[in-house]
């Protein structure tokens, strides 16, 4: 007498109140479902391996299972010789997915009540590729921009704009200034950082991080169409361009006295 196999398996009944335990099955299409009673039908091609596992697994622990074989145009509970009368077979191709019957109505996406964006975090990060960048920004002492002014010509000044700001209280004479500018027209300075970008400036030798476009970055921290963003190791910052002012000669000539005076100047200020 041979011992019946699993293989030959291709139907198996189960309470339709258990139809839920079988929801991680959902994407396999080849497992089709029918109800009668409140007996659940389920049915899929024999000789499949893979229904192996699932019979093992998900429907032969369940209460009251009853499994099926087709032999001849006839059905069979699994090993047994006399065939069993009263087997729902369904006219539409052995039922329907087993998807349509555990989510029986169609899934919608809906817009959330309210919807909170987190801005992202934005810093920068050593530029391994080692791309060779244009400087079009420095940021440096007002003392030393001070200096390189009284030393330049008035062509050496065209095409630069800048903002200052006067320092932590009791550091007057630290200033410092966002000067914008071309790669080979910015003042020279020993202790000052060179930018590279045009709406987002970044130290030379580094690279933003996360390492996306001007347009997304500035969408991502807020920044306006017109605004300028910073971005150092320790943050950035979101500036107006309007506060940028051209420079010249006799601005820095009076953003220093101002600054030693310790009185105010009506200059560009950030």
């Amino acid at each position: 007498m041979m011992t019946p196999s699993l293989k030959d398996v291709c139907s198996a009944t189960i309470r339709v109140e258990d139809l839920p335990v079988l929801a991680e099955l959902r994407d396999r299409s080849e497992i089709r479902v029918s109800i009668a009673g409140d007996r659940a039908w389920i049915w899929w091609k024999p000789k499949m391996e893979a229904m192996q596992e699932i019979l093992i697994r998900w429907i032969l622990p369940l209460p009251g299972v009853e499994l099926f074989t087709e032999r001849g145009g006839r059905w069979y509970r699994w090993g047994k010789h006399l065939p069993a009368f009263g087997v729902p077979v369904p006219d539409d191709l052995r039922g329907v997915p087993l998807e349509r019957i555990v989510l029986p109505r169609p899934v919608s996406a809906q817009r959330p009540e309210s919807l909170r964006l987190d801005r992202v975090r934005v810093g920068v990060v050593r530029d391994e590729r080692c791309q060779s960048r244009s400087a079009t920004a420095l940021f440096c002492r007002l003392s030393e921009l001070h200096a390189w002014a009284e030393q330049s010509t008035s062509a050496q000044f065209a095409d630069l704009r800048a903002a200052w700001t006067e320092g932590p209280v009791g550091e007057r004479g630290e200033a410092e200034v966002l000067v914008l500018g071309r790669h080979g027209s910015l003042p020279m300075s020993r202790a000052g950082v060179r930018f590279w970008g045009t709406d987002v400036l970044v130290p030379l030798g580094f690279r933003a991080d996360p390492d996306l476009a001007e347009p997304a970055l500035k969408s991502a921290v807020g920044a306006g169409p017109t605004d300028l963003v910073v971005v150092r190791p320790d943050g950035f910052e979101v500036i107006a361009r309007a506060i940028f002012k051209p420079l010249n000669r006799a601005g820095v000539r009076l953003a220093w006295d101002a600054i030693k005076a310790d009185r105010p100047w009506e200059g560009s200020r950030s």
